[in-house]
Parts: C-alpha cells; structure tokens; sequence
C-alpha cells in the first residue's frame, strides 16, 4: 500500500479492516461490526469494512452540514483546483488502484484501468465545466401584464448535504460522479460506497481527502444498505440523494426519502432491435461488448435482442464466430482474459445459473454457454426466450443475451414499452432513417443506432425513464441537477 497515499484508512493489518470517515478522521466505529470483502477472483479475503452506528452517522451529518455554509462560499476557482488535484491524484495512484479494483469485484486489469483513467478525466471536466455554469438576469416585462420595475437576478446554489450512494460496479467511477459534482456546486456529501467495492471507495474518498477538501465537506461511511441506508435517505440533515444502484432498491429510497430532492440511476434491461438490412458484422461486434463487457454486470449491458425469426438465423452464426475471437473468461488478473471473468460474488453466480435453467425449463435453448464454476459464469447465448421469462423481464446482472423473436417493428416496440425498466435500447440497421422513425417509438432514455448502449461519452445527457432513474446526468446536467435556481428579485420603485 502507498503509506503516505492510503496509510490512515486501515489499521494496516493483513487482511486490514478498513476505517470510516468523518470528513476529518478516520476512525473505528463503536459497533465492533465488520464485513468481510471476499474477492470473487479466488475467494481470498480483501479486507473488512465496519457498520457505522446511527450516532456515528449523526455527527458525521452535522459535521458536513455544518461546514458546507463555509464551503459554498469558497470561491469557485479554489474548488476548481481541488478537484483537478484529485484528478492528478487519481493519475499518479492508478496501478494501485487499478489492481485492488480486480481483486476486489472481478473486474478485468483492461477494464478497470480503462475506468480509473475515465474518472481522472471526468473530474477534470466537471472542474472545467463548472467555471462556465452561469445564473441570468430575467426583466419583468417580458410577461403580458407586467410593466418595468422588477428584475429577477438568478443564480446557482447548493442544496446543502448531498448523500452519495454508489454501487459495486463501477465503484470509483460512479462514486466520483457523484461527489466532484456536488463539492463544485457548493454541496456537502456524505458519501456510502456499496459493500463489495466499498475499498476501493473509501480509497476515492483519501484521494479527495488529500487533494484537500476540508474538514467535514467529505464524509464517507459504510455498513450494509439494510443496516444504515434507510437511515441515511431519511436523514434529517440530507437535502438531496445521488444514487446508482437497483430499480428495487432506487424505489424504496424513493419512498423514504420524502421530499428530498432525488438523482437516481437504476437498473436498465437493454434490448437490441435488429433489423433485417442491419450490417452482421458490426450488430455481432456490437452484441458481444454490449452483452459480456464485465461479465454483463452494467447497467447499459444489452440483455435481449428482438428481430424476425430469419434475421436471428442469420445473424447467430456471426456472433458465434465474434464470440469466439472476442469473449474469453479467466482470471480477470491475466492480460488474456477477455470480456468475462467471474460475476461479483458466487451466490450471484448462482443466481444466474437458477434463471438460465428457469428459462429453459420453460422452453428456451441454450446456444452457447450456460454453466457456472464458482462465481464464473459462461458467456451465454439463448434462444426460444418469451418476454416474460425472469431472463427478461427481469435485470439479470450477469453475462446471458436472450434473442426473442418478433414479427413487426410494432411489435418489438410494443415490447420494449411492456418493459418496467427504461434506460436504453439500441438498433442496428443500413438505413438510418428507419431507425430514428423506430427510435421515436421507443420509451427508454437513450437509443442507440448501431452502436451498444453505453453511458459515455460523459458529456451527453444520460437518463433512464420508468423504473430505470430519475433526473439527468452528464457533465453539464449533472452539475445543473445538483445544484438549484435562487432568485433574488429588485423591486424598483415606481
């Protein structure tokens, strides 16, 4: 571990059990509760994160609530250099960062440096793009019925005490797009990194740390979300929750977090509509990273494909032959391995493996793959699927492309628009123009033509609709959604 960079976050034991933060120390927790990061690569222990108390999370709460008046009064340009600190920060650390980040959720060595790398550069660009958010000045007489004498001067202001809630996937790349965001605009955040992935957050959080945000701008604690996200959402102190996680589990927050202003990306179940002019070798291409990138486990993976019944024979050889030269599993650790390694934990794989022999027990046929050793799951290819199999009604977070076939345009759109989830969906043909007049009948935030659903490039809006999010996110809407219009009108006397 690189003492200087890291030293404070753990007690330096082997496995170390790693500390909270309470925007100024990193301390143990009363509880004397851990849990134990199992890494899915070979089963050895990673570390253990401890379960903060209610009382902890108080006074981290106050504490940050406390010190963001002070923070939104810092100038722009002093926050501005913090954050491009923390991003050469990012930079200098990544080796380290890049090999906790495959012990710790499976991820591939190519994957995870190409995600740290990611977020050095989006938290530059947030910085950059914050300089350029500017308020208005809005004359009264605009409006029918309104002489001159009033002007509406309009700025950008904090929320105050932003939660931060990241998941496993992703887990320094979607916690920075949450945190550079907020400390920009002049927000507070208490930040809850997932369980599995959480060390490599809390290592995010130092990095921040030492790039110095002040004390009590930055907390981070950690715990189970049945243990300490209800109390997190519904806290008195929080004025807004940023999260990426579960359509389930984006709900329930929903619910308790009463009116608390919300920013929310949640699970997507991705189709591809292919249609019968498409290019095969481009849609396989396209197929293959959408479908098995990090063993399936993003929220933009593609997870069925919707096309005629001589479309889908034509096109499963071609992905067939795509996947043999592209989709390797193995030890995420190995240069060599491509695509798929093993899903977060064995119990997912598990999972997995119970919904792929549901759905062939209902008649769906295994084209490729379907088998499971320990948390590693095939890339897996099927056939004969119906859309209200679990494989696609719900969001399986593992490597398995369900083809289902349709007979109309109508009739795929009819099924993407049955869906509960709305985030993406992408369609493969020659004529671009056939695919944007598909696209308008599409209810997901984003379509893709010819190309896989993916959430980058991060300057363009990224949205999910139904169950798959709330607000959105992109570089210039982010920091417009965590921060809120206050105007200030002059009355002037007539």
């Amino acid at each position: 571990m690189n003492e200087e960079m890291f030293g404070p976050i753990s007690d330096q034991a082997t496995p170390p059990v790693y500390r909270y933060f309470n925007g100024k120390d990193w301390l143990t927790s009363s509880s004397g509760k851990t849990s134990e990061i199992i890494s899915p690569v070979d089963g050895s222990v990673v570390g253990s994160l401890q379960a903060v108390t209610r009382e902890e999370i108080d006074a981290v709460m106050d504490k940050a609530a406390h010190a963001q008046v002070a923070w939104e009064k810092m100038p722009l340009n002093h926050r501005v250099k913090i954050m491009h600190l923390a991003a050469d920060w990012i930079r200098q650390n990544q080796d380290y960062l890049i090999s906790l980040m495959v012990r710790e959720i499976g991820k591939s060595h190519g994957e995870s440096k190409s995600e740290i790398a990611r977020t050095a550069d989006l938290v530059d660009y947030y910085a950059n793009e914050a300089q350029s958010i500017k308020g208005e000045t809005l004359d009264s007489d605009n409006f029918p019925g309104f002489d001159k004498g009033r002007i509406a001067l309009i700025e950008r202001a904090a929320y105050g005490v932003v939660v931060a809630i990241a998941p496993f996937n992703y887990p320094v790349n979607l916690s920075a797009s949450k945190i550079a965001p907020a400390l920009l605009m002049g927000n507070s955040v208490v930040f809850k990194p997932p369980t599995q992935g959480g060390i490599s957050g809390l290592h995010l959080v130092r990095i921040f740390e030492k790039a110095g945000v002040p004390e009590g701008v930055l907390g981070c604690v950690t715990g189970t979300g049945e243990e300490i996200g209800d109390y997190l959402v519904s806290h008195p102190r929080a004025a807004m929750v940023a999260f990426t996680g579960s359509s389930d589990t984006g709900y329930a927050i929903a619910g308790k977090a009463s009116m608390k202003t919300l920013l929310f990306e949640c699970g997507g179940n991705n189709p591809a509509l292919i249609l019968p002019d498409a290019d095969y070798n481009l849609t396989a291409s396209e197929l293959v990273k959408g479908a098995f990138s990090y063993s399936g486990q993003r929220c933009t993976a593609i997870k069925y494909v919707l096309t005629t019944p001589a479309v889908r024979d034509e096109i499963l050889p071609v992905l067939l032959r795509t996947m043999d030269s592209l989709v390797k599993m193995g030890d995420p650790r190995s240069p060599d391995t491509k695509l798929v390694g093993p899903v977060v934990s064995e119990k997912a794989a598990e999972y997995i493996e119970s919904v792929i022999n549901e759905a062939v027990a209902g008649g769906a046929k295994i084209v490729r793959g379907g088998k499971r050793d320990k948390a590693f799951i095939e890339a897996t290819v099927l056939t004969d699927v119906k859309p209200d199999m679990k494989i696609v009604s719900e969001e399986i977070f593992g490597p398995v492309l369900s083809f289902i076939t349709v007979a109309s345009n109508e009739e795929m759109a009819n099924i993407v628009n049955g869906s509960r989830f709305g985030l993406q969906a992408c369609i493969f043909t020659r004529d671009e123009g056939s695919g944007i007049i598909l696209a308008a009948l599409l209810n997901v935030g984003t379509v893709q033509i010819n190309g896989s659903p993916q959430r980058g490039p991060d300057h363009f809006p990224f949205l999910g609709v139904k169950r798959s999010g709330i607000g959105v996110q992109g570089v210039r809407y982010s920091l417009e959604a965590v921060s809120r219009l206050k105007p200030v009108v002059l009355n002037k006397p007539q």
